[in-house]
C-alpha cells in the first residue's frame, strides 16, 4: 500500500474512533472524595470522644469552615466537650439520640450543607436500636436466622453506604468488644474459648467502611516512681498508608494530618454517572414468561413472512422457505430455529424481510416502484372491483 492511500486510511480510523472519555463511563483517576472518614473503636473510657473533639477541630480549622460542628450524641457526653470547642471558637451543635431513623435525618442535614463535620459517639448504640426496633416491630425476643437479612440490607442502605458516598467529614465512634474462638487443649483434650482480638460493636462490616480505623486503648503505669496515665491510638487501617499500623500516645490532631492533607488534596468533581442499574441481571417469572412469549411472536413472523412470498404448501415452494431458513440460521430443520435464543431470531427475521422483500419485488415488478399514496389508491380500487364483482354475481 502506497504513503498516501495509508495515510487516508489512518485518518479514516482516526474519524470513525470514539472518544473513550465523551461518555463519562471511564474517567481519569481523581480526589473525587476529599472528605475526611474515620472510625474509632475502643472499651470503654480509651479516650474515643475526646480524639474525635481533637480532629474534628483540627480539621475544622483546616477547611477554615464558618459552620458548626455536629455530634450525633448517643451518651450525653457532648456537654464535656462544651468548653474545648468554646475555647477553639467553635460551635457545637448536638441530636440526643439513638435512633437510626434520627442518625439518617441528620446526615441528610449535612448533606443540605448545615455543616461540614459530624462526630457519631457512639455507633455501637444506634445499632443496638435498630436491632431492638426490628424485634419489637417482628414480635421476636430472639432473631432467626432469616431475619439478618433484612437487617443486614437496611443498614448497609440507611448507613454504611451514605456513610462513604455523603460529601462531607464523618468521624464515627464505636464501643469496642472482644472476639472469641475456641480451641482444644492438648493438654486436657477439652475445647476452650478464648480471646482472638477486639472487633466494633456494630453491624460487621461497618467498621472498615472509613478510610481511616483507629483502636483506643488507656494505659496504666502506677507500679514505678513516675505514676501516668495514657491513652493510646494504633492505626488499624489507613487507605493512605502514610500513618498505617502507627501508634500514637495522647493522640491530637497533628497525628493525622498527614492523611488528613491527603483525603484533602487536588478536590475533583466526579464527572462518571451513577452506574448502571443492575436489577435487570435478575429474571422473574415474569421476565421468563415475557421471553418465552416474544419468543413466540417472533418465531410466528418468520413463518408469517416466509408464507406471504411462498404461500403454497407445494414442493416448490416449500423448498424456497427451506432454503432461506439455511441461508439465514445455518439450518433446515424448523425445530433447531425454535430452539435459537430471541435475538437471533430477531436478527435473522430483519434478514427475512429483505429477501421477501426482494422476491415479492421480482414477483410484482409492476408494484415495486409503487409509493405510499399510489398502494392506497391500488388497494382502493381492487376493493371496490371487488365489491361490484360480488353484486354482480
Amino acid at each position: 500500500m502506497n504513503t498516501k492511500v495509508q495515510t487516508a486510511a489512518s485518518t479514516a480510523v482516526k474519524q470513525t474512533q470514539v472518544d473513550p472519555l465523551a461518555d463519562n463511563f471511564f474517567t481519569p483517576v481523581a480526589n473525587t472524595k476529599p472528605y475526611f472518614k474515620a472510625g474509632i473503636q475502643g472499651l470503654a473510657g480509651t479516650g474515643k470522644t475526646y480524639t474525635a473533639a481533637e480532629i474534628a477541630i483540627g480539621l475544622h480549622k483546616r477547611l477554615g469552615s464558618k459552620k458548626p460542628i455536629v455530634m450525633f450524641d448517643t451518651e450525653k457526653a457532648s456537654k464535656f466537650l462544651k468548653t474545648k470547642f468554646a475555647e477553639n471558637g467553635i460551635e457545637l451543635m448536638v441530636r440526643d439520640s439513638r435512633t437510626l431513623a434520627d442518625l439518617k435525618k441528620t446526615m441528610e442535614k449535612l448533606r443540605d450543607g448545615y455543616a461540614d463535620i459530624l462526630i457519631i459517639d457512639s455507633i455501637s448504640h444506634v445499632w443496638e436500636d435498630t436491632v431492638e426496633a426490628f424485634k419489637k416491630k417482628y414480635n421476636r425476643t430472639n432473631l432467626q436466622f432469616q431475619d439478618w437479612g433484612v437487617l443486614k440490607p437496611l443498614w448497609k442502605a440507611e448507613f454504611s453506604d451514605p456513610l462513604v458516598r455523603l460529601p462531607f467529614s464523618i468521624i464515627m465512634c464505636g464501643r469496642a468488644g472482644y472476639e472469641y474462638e475456641n480451641e482444644i487443649n492438648e493438654t486436657t483434650g477439652k475445647r476452650e474459648i478464648y480471646k482472638s482480638g477486639i472487633k466494633m460493636k456494630v453491624e460487621g462490616e461497618t467498621a472498615y467502611e472509613p478510610d481511616v480505623l483507629v483502636l483506643m486503648e488507656r494505659f496504666e503505669e502506677v507500679l514505678g516512681k513516675d505514676k501516668k496515665i495514657y491513652r493510646q491510638a494504633t492505626i488499624i487501617k489507613d487507605r493512605s498508608t502514610l500513618i498505617d499500623g502507627k501508634v500514637f500516645m495522647n493522640p491530637t490532631y497533628k497525628d493525622f494530618a498527614p492523611v488528613i492533607e491527603n483525603m484533602l488534596e487536588n478536590p475533583a468533581a466526579n464527572y462518571q454517572d451513577e452506574g448502571t442499574d443492575s436489577t435487570g441481571l435478575f429474571k422473574t417469572e415474569e421476565d421468563r414468561y415475557q421471553y418465552i412469549n416474544d419468543k413466540k411472536i417472533c418465531l410466528e413472523e418468520i413463518e408469517g413472512w416466509l408464507v406471504k412470498a411462498w404461500p403454497s404448501t407445494g414442493a416448490a415452494d416449500k423448498q424456497k422457505k427451506i432454503e432461506v431458513l439455511e441461508k439465514v440460521f445455518n439450518t433446515r430443520s424448523w425445530l433447531a430455529v425454535e430452539g435459537k435464543g430471541l435475538s437471533e431470531l430477531k436478527g435473522g427475521l430483519e434478514r427475512i424481510k429483505i429477501i421477501v422483500n426482494d422476491e415479492l419485488a421480482q414477483q410484482f415488478p409492476d408494484k415495486a416502484d409503487e409509493g405510499k399514496a399510489a398502494k392506497i389508491m391500488r388497494k382502493g380500487i381492487e376493493k371496490e372491483k371487488s365489491k361490484r364483482n360480488v353484486y354482480h354475481d
